[in-house]
This record gives structure tokens, C-alpha cells and sequence, in this order.
């Protein structure tokens, strides 16, 4: 069981980002955004990588399978509503309306454990989802033999049957740029790279994950996810010509979004443990 103190600290972490979300509202229009002559719409975007249920793996990257629970519940309790990447574009394209309190929980890499802690659970509250795999590791979980949900990726027919719920989008998070090192830095450009092979590496390896994507699922991503956060001054064009209607960032930051255009530099606040501890001093 999570101690009381524990639950503190979920709902401190949680109230520091939703705070902000209505402190902007309040600012924008004095009522609700979704509601205002002029729109502005304030959305959070949490941002989650892993579940474990072993205490000494959690950090500001793994929390624990009931500290992800607490948050679903304190969204619940609070008013708040998870919405697909699906609805947000809609929204902005077709005038859909959104939640009055719409929030959107992203998950970074496609870890087994997205499927088998996490999946459970937006189907017990009935939450939204958008699950970003790695295109390769995907592939190459089709042929480990032995699986642990700490280190393990999702296969394909697990993030398929995912998608089929009707809770989870997968967003593409490149076939085989996840890498640091030796030049390389996620979707960057790398030294000494010209413009042309620059473009012409993203394109290809971002067309991969999608062909992997569709081939997989049936179903085409709208969003784009960098690995790492990290770009070049060319990258949202490039990425933006492929075709995709919605980019996420690691940034920090609450998102106030006034047209479509916005949506192609969507911030995250990183939901991990030391969120949790940081809010709770």
C-alpha cells in the first residue's frame, strides 16, 4: 500500500501542473478557454515513459503502477478529461468541441510496460492515450524470447490491440533515431551533416516508422514525438512536410494554443519522481 505521504506528493506534483493550466485560463478570457469569443485553449500535456512495480527502478523516468493510478483518479475527482491527439486536431480543423478540462497523457518509447501497468488502467477510468514506440525496438520485440516488463518494448500485436480499445493513438517517435552518441542526438542533425543528407536520413527513417506503424495497426500516425527533445532549425519543416499534424516537445511548459499552427510545438511536463519530490519541498 502508498502511504499518505506518498499520495501527497502525487497530488502535489499533479496539482503544480494543473494549477497552471487554470491560472492561464483565468488569464486568457476570466472563464473557461473553451468558452472564450476568442479561443485559447490551455492543455496541459503530461508526459510518462515507464511503470514498475519495483521500488528501487522508479526515478524521474519509471514511477510506480499505483503512483500512475493517483493520477488518473486525482484527473477524475478534479474534473479533468483525457483527450486523444485524434480530438485535439479535430477540434481545430472541424470546430469540434473539446472537455471542459481537456488534458492529454502521453507515453514515450513503447515499453511492455505501457502495456501490461498501464493499459489496465486507462481502461479502468476510461482514458486517453497517445503510446509512442521506438519502430525498431518494436520490431526486434518480435524475437526475445525472454521478456521482462522493466526493459522490454511492446510487440506489435500488443500495441495493436491497444489501438483497437479506442483508448490509445500511437504517435511516431522515429524507426531508429533514439540514439545519443558518437554525433548522434535523437531527430538532429548531426555534425557536419549537410542540408540534403540532413533531410534526406529524417524522411526516410520517419517514413519507416510510419510504414511500420501502418502495416502494424492499420492505422497512420497523426503525431510526431522527438526522441530526447532534441531538433535542428530545420526539423518541424521537415517534419511538418511529411504530413503530420501535431509535434511534441519536452519542454516544460503549459501549452496555450490558439490555432492549428500551435499545435506543431506542443510541451510536456516530464511526469516523474522527481516532479513528485520537487513539488512536495
Amino acid at each position: 500500500m502508498q502511504s499518505f505521504q506518498g499520495k501527497k506528493i502525487i497530488r502535489s506534483a499533479l496539482s503544480f501542473i494543473l494549477l497552471a493550466a487554470v491560472m492561464l485560463s483565468m488569464c486568457s478570457c476570466g472563464k473557461n478557454t473553451q468558452t472564450c469569443e476568442a479561443e485559447t485553449l490551455t492543455l496541459p500535456v503530461i508526459m510518462y515513459h515507464g511503470l514498475t512495480d519495483k521500488q528501487s527502478r522508479q526515478n524521474q523516468y519509471m514511477i510506480s503502477p499505483d503512483c500512475f493510478e493517483q493520477d488518473l483518479k486525482y484527473l477524475k475527482e478534479n474534473g479533468y478529461e483525457t483527450i486523444s491527439v485524434s480530438e485535439l486536431v479535430r477540434h481545430f480543423k472541424e470546430k469540434k468541441p473539446l472537455p471542459e478540462k481537456p488534458v492529454l497523457i502521453t507515453f514515450d518509447d513503447g515499453y511492455l510496460n505501457n502495456y501490461t501497468f498501464a493499459f489496465p488502467l486507462l481502461k479502468k477510468y476510461n482514458a486517453k492515450a497517445l503510446i509512442s514506440p521506438i519502430g525498431i525496438s518494436a520490431d526486434e520485440a518480435e524475437n526475445e524470447k525472454y521478456r521482462s516488463a522493466d526493459w522490454s518494448q511492446c510487440r506489435w500485436k500488443e500495441l495493436k490491440e491497444m489501438c483497437d480499445s479506442g483508448l490509445v493513438e500511437l504517435g511516431n517517435h522515429t524507426y531508429d533515431l533514439h540514439k545519443t552518441g558518437a554525433g548522434k542526438n535523437g531527430a538532429a542533425k548531426m555534425p557536419g551533416e549537410d542540408e540534403m543528407e540532413y533531410e534526406k536520413r529524417l524522411k526516410e527513417d520517419v517514413i519507416s516508422a510510419n510504414e511500420a506503424i501502418k502495416k502494424n495497426t492499420g492505422k497512420e500516425p497523426l503525431a510526431f514525438v522527438y526522441p530526447f527533445g532534441a531538433k535542428s532549425s530545420t526539423t518541424e519543416e521537415i517534419i511538418h512536410s511529411l504530413g503530420f499534424q501535431v509535434i511534441f516537445d519536452c519542454e516544460n511548459k503549459m501549452n496555450t494554443v490558439t490555432s492549428k499552427d500551435d499545435l506543431y510545438h506542443l510541451h510536456r511536463f516530464l511526469r516523474g519522481e522527481r516532479l513528485c519530490l520537487m513539488n512536495n519541498e
